[in-house]
């Protein structure tokens, strides 16, 4: 049977590329699919193909229904479907053969988008296993609509009729899974109208998290649609009054049901890998390594509506399964409790009794705006105690919550951790001043509170460091040191406490667009500890930000070269994960005995004098004086203590940490679990999903990558296209005779 289809494969396939419409279809693909992928990638400036399979349904729409249209319409009109199948050939095997080789012709499509990737590499580091996730959720999403644009084939002898039917099929697949569509049926079927669609599953696919309800939903496309392809081939050869036309239809329908079922099955076993690069989306051993030291049982219990708007149903479903993790990994420590209460007095009494929130969705349904109240919350219950979320708004931090809650409940000693007074200037009343204002560092230290006791520490004479305090912070002073508070830190670090110092080499008021060397004897502690902080200001021509300039309604953006996203130096735990920290006015950190933590790209250049950090588009460097600089770095200090400084103290405020994909506050949270030597959350915290940058050596790279999949690869299918018709050309014109 194998060999058969196989056969027929091979002869539909040659046919496909001994036709010019193979090589026009290619080529069309592969330069709308380069020029919709580089006009949203060179925006957004991060490392990712996802911009690449956000539209590649949209563009399978056309192209498979194109590619398929002719499958079985045109051996109908040309006759050449009833001679097929008077060969030794079922129709089984016809339906398989075609369904590959048109599978084959597309998996090539895609194949051919390869090179995109390849040359993103030259700009950053992509995850490899979301990649993978990427293209194997492609190639199931190819399988299934191949299966649709086979069956529109079986419907007509006309070509064009094949491809409008299969047009109308694929998009009412995608376009289920679209929100405005979902706004024009009842509320209450949205869930199950989501579910058909194969937009939703190719969306969770595409995350790098191949879940096995999401295979078994392509497979039960595939079937379905091939079924119905084989019954349109065999419905026209039966007389609808007989018992084997009847047979036919009876196990048609049998197949769609199991098909059906299997897939609802599937969904309900929620078996799911995780490929992302760090597994993203499964726990991390800093979450069992807090398991395994739960002393009793933890209850989390999750509350959600029994209809949820068509937005949330795709965060219920990864927040169930991070649920359930926590369940399986607690081994009997942990219980997961799935409540819907009752939309009654009963019901809500409950959820204000749990601390979950409600709260009001606006749904669009039928022309019209509705006002839904429902909830989806969190509780982590230990003993007597509890800790809630009153309403879960986002996924990607999920086990950092649950995991710092249960360590909250189940742990009974808080560290503490103590910021250094009394020497800053005062606050300069402009956003991102070095003006050491504690109150600047708010967002940073609500989330240190959540771990650790917060205090403020102002060192007296004859007192010192008091001996319970863990890690002490130094956060951009402008003031010199006393000496006797200089000892006392000394004595902290001796007897095996730690130092975390944000060491401003030079002071920056953001108002006045001016710098100044920031002179105190700070710097000079820290270089009693092999680290050198320079009053240089560092500027970075690749990887920086883009801020907003000009005035009176005329705005424009423009890169900022002193706002540099700087990344990982090492494999430390404090930066593995970390994909890019805005710094702004850096100075560089050296230091022979220090360990690197983040560096800036090899673009990088210093001022040494004459500042100036005006924003400036022509800003003209020498080529020859940029390289990678280093601008934090840690030591393990002898007798236990720990140290590690940041050549600035402004990118752990408020105006920095709240930036979108921002890893400044990941970091500032890892390097205190660090000192503190609590690495339970650092490798859950770095975890969270953050942009990778994307910045090429040279624009010439980037122009590079970007014509050769725009040009280079089409040309190259054009070449190989006109080659092999040429050839076949001059085969025909061959003059074959006996000698």
């Amino acid at each position: 049977m194998f060999r058969r289809i196989w056969a027929l494969v091979r002869k539909e396939t040659k046919s496909h590329f001994d036709s010019p419409v193979a090589y026009v279809l290619l080529i069309v693909w592969l330069v709308t699919v380069s020029y919709f992928f580089f006009r949203a990638a060179f925006i957004m400036k991060e490392a990712s193909l996802r911009p690449l399979f956000e539209i590649l349904p949209w563009l399978l729409l056309f192209f498979v229904p194109a590619v398929t249209m002719r499958s079985l319409a045109a051996e109908k009109k040309d006759g050449t479907l009833e001679v097929l199948l008077t060969q030794p050939i079922s129709e089984v095997e016809v339906i398989a053969g075609k369904l590959m080789t048109n599978v084959i012709f597309v998996f090539i499509a895609l194949a051919l988008t390869l090179p995109i990737p390849i040359g993103l590499s030259l700009g950053g580091r992509l995850d490899l296993g979301m990649l993978a996730g990427e293209y194997l959720g492609a190639g199931f999403l190819i399988v299934g609509l191949v299966s649709v644009g086979l069956f529109a084939s079986s419907l007509s002898r006309n070509q064009t009729v094949s491809f409008i039917i299969g047009l109308f099929l694929t998009f009412i697949l995608i376009a289920t899974g679209l929100e405005f569509v979902l706004m024009a049926i009842p509320f209450s079927l949205t869930g199950i109208v989501r579910q058909i669609s194969a937009l939703a599953h190719f969306d969770s696919m595409i995350r790098g998290v191949i879940s096995l309800s999401d295979i078994v939903y392509f497979i039960a496309l595939t079937v379905i649609f091939s079924t119905l392809s084989y019954f349109g081939l065999r419905q026209d050869r039966e007389s609808r009054a007989s018992a084997r036309y009847k047979s036919l239809r009876l196990g048609t329908i049998l197949i769609i049901i199991v098909s059906v079922l299997g897939s609802l099955i599937g969904t309900a076993i929620g078996t799911r890998v995780d490929l992302t690069d760090g597994r993203l989306f499964s726990l991390s051993g800093g979450t069992l390594k807090i398991l395994q030291g739960v002393p009793d049982m933890v209850t989390i219990k999750l509350y959600s509506s029994r209809q949820l708007p068509t937005e949330t149903q795709g965060a219920l479903r990864d927040i169930k399964d991070k649920v359930l993790d926590y369940q399986a990994a607690g081994r009997g420590r942990v219980k997961a409790i799935f409540k819907s209460p009752k939309d009654n007095q009963k019901g809500q009494q409950e959820i204000q009794e749990a601390g979950v929130q409600l709260v009001q969705f606006n749904v669009i349904r039928q022309d019209e705006t509705q006002i839904k109240k429902g909830f989806l919350g969190l509780t982590v219950e230990y003993q007597d105690k509890r800790e809630t979320i009153p309403f879960v708004n986002q996924t990607d931090n999920l086990e950092y919550q649950l995991s710092r809650m249960i360590m909250k409940l189940t742990d009974e000693k808080r560290e503490k951790i103590a910021f250094l007074e009394g020497h800053s200037q005062p606050d300069m009343a402009s956003i991102g001043s070095n003006s050491g204002a504690q109150d600047r560092y708010d967002m940073w230290k609500a989330g240190l509170r959540e771990q650790y006791e917060i205090i403020d520490l102002r060192i007296e004479k004859k007192k010192g460091v008091p001996s319970d305090i863990g890690t002490v912070i130094i956060a951009g002073p402008t003031t010199d040191a006393v000496g006797y508070e200089l000892k006392a830190l000394k004595e902290h670090l001796g007897r095996g406490g730690s130092i975390l110092a944000l060491i401003d080499g030079v002071t920056v008021n953001q108002q006045m667009m001016s710098a100044e060397v920031n002179e105190n004897n700070f710097m000079e502690f820290v270089a009693d500890y092999g680290f050198q902080v320079k009053p240089h200001i560092l500027f970075d021509m690749k990887s920086n930000q883009m801020i907003s300039a000009g005035g009176q309604g005329n705005y424009f953006s423009l890169p900022y070269p002193f706002w540099m996203k700087v990344g990982p130096a090492s494999d430390d735990a404090i930066v593995r994960d970390i994909r890019a920290v805005t710094i702004p006015w850096a100075q560089p950190v050296t230091g022979k005995r220090s360990k690197p933590l983040l560096s800036t790209s090899n673009f990088a250049g210093v001022q040494t004098k004459d500042l100036n950090i005006m924003p400036d588009p022509e800003m003209n460097v020498d080529e020859r004086d940029l390289d990678e600089r280093v601008v934090a770095a840690s030591r393990q200090l002898k007798g236990g203590g720990r140290m590690i400084v940041v050549g600035d103290s402004d990118f752990l405020k408020d105006t920095f940490v709240s930036a979108p994909e921002s890893g400044n506050i990941v970091f500032g949270q890892n390097a205190v679990d660090w000192l503190a030597q609590d690495s339970s959350l650092t490798e859950i915290r770095s975890k969270t999903r953050q942009g990778r940058a994307l910045v090429f050596p040279s624009e010439r790279v980037r122009d590079l990558v970007r014509y050769l999949n725009l040009i280079g690869v089409p040309l190259m299918v054009a070449i190989v296209g006109g080659v092999r018709l040429s050839g076949r050309r001059k085969l025909t014109r061959k003059v074959f005779g006996r000698e």
